[in-house]
């Protein structure tokens, strides 16, 4: 599995992140704030192929955060990114 972008990376309300996978797999993102703490952790299945995930960040308050992504349990990238 591979995290090819996030978009934007200024959120305000959504994010979209870009995931191609070469098989059928559980994504998990675990969004951290920057002292370490954990904001929010999204589970979502991925299919073969290509795909665009719509990350719902409204819940987050404003600051920086970080996303690591995770297939399954195998750790995958780190992504920072800032909510407005």
């Amino acid at each position: 599995m591979y995290i090819q972008s996030l978009q934007p990376i200024l959120v305000e309300h959504s994010s979209y992140l870009t995931v191609q996978s070469d098989k059928n797999a559980r994504l998990v993102l675990k969004v951290l704030d920057v002292v370490g703490r954990m904001a929010k952790t999204m589970v979502t299945s991925i299919t073969e192929g290509i795909q665009q995930l719509v990350l719902n960040m409204s819940d987050l308050g404003t600051g920086r955060y970080i996303i690591n992504a995770f297939a399954e349990d195998v750790f995958i990238k780190s992504i920072r990114f800032e909510k407005q």
